[in-house]
Parts: structure tokens; sequence; C-alpha cells
């Protein structure tokens, strides 16, 4: 499997409720803040705090609007795919999004 069929056939699939999709948006620009800002503040441990701001969202997304009962809730346990997939396909979702491109 490649990423591309990974990212079209399992990932966006996962994906379609719109509320779901906010999440994992709020998840993917609040991570990528929070390490800006602990690297500009001169305080960069606090970058240890973007698996928790990048995934949090997404995952009460998913508990919440998109649950999955084949997929369960906790996602990050998956054996599926790569771990780093996951992470790779939620920044490209929300590139999509913020692109407009519609899935």
């Amino acid at each position: 499997m490649t990423f591309e069929s990974f990212y079209r056939e399992t990932f966006l699939p996962e994906h379609r409720h719109p509320a779901n999709v906010a999440m994992h948006a709020i998840g993917v620009v609040g991570g990528l803040a929070l390490v800006f800002w602990a690297l500009m503040s001169g305080q960069p441990w606090w970058a240890l705090a973007w698996p928790v701001a990048h995934a949090a969202p997404g995952l009460i997304g998913h508990r919440l609007f998109e649950r999955s009962a084949t997929v369960g809730d906790l996602r990050v346990t998956r054996k599926d795919a790569p771990g780093w997939w996951f992470i790779i396909g939620n920044h490209r979702m929300v590139w999509d999004l913020f692109q407009g491109r519609k899935w």
C-alpha cells in the first residue's frame, strides 16, 4: 500500500463528518502553533506537548462525531498502516481543506 492509496481509501473515508474534520484542523493548527510558540519564546520544552495538542482534538472529534465500530475510538493503536501516515494524513487533509479541495 502506498501513502496515496492509504489516504484515499482508508483515511479520507473515516473523516467525512464536518465537525470531525474541524476538530482535526484545530489539532493540526494548534499543534503547529504550539511548536512555533515554544521555539520562538525560548522555552522549547513546551514543544514536548505537541503530540497531545495535535492528537487530542482529532480523537475527541472521532469520539463525538464520527465513531467507527470497526476501528474503535482509540485510533492511535491501529496497525493497518504506519503510524506516521496518520499524522501526515491529518496535515494533508487540513491542507486540502484550506485549499478548498473536496474529497
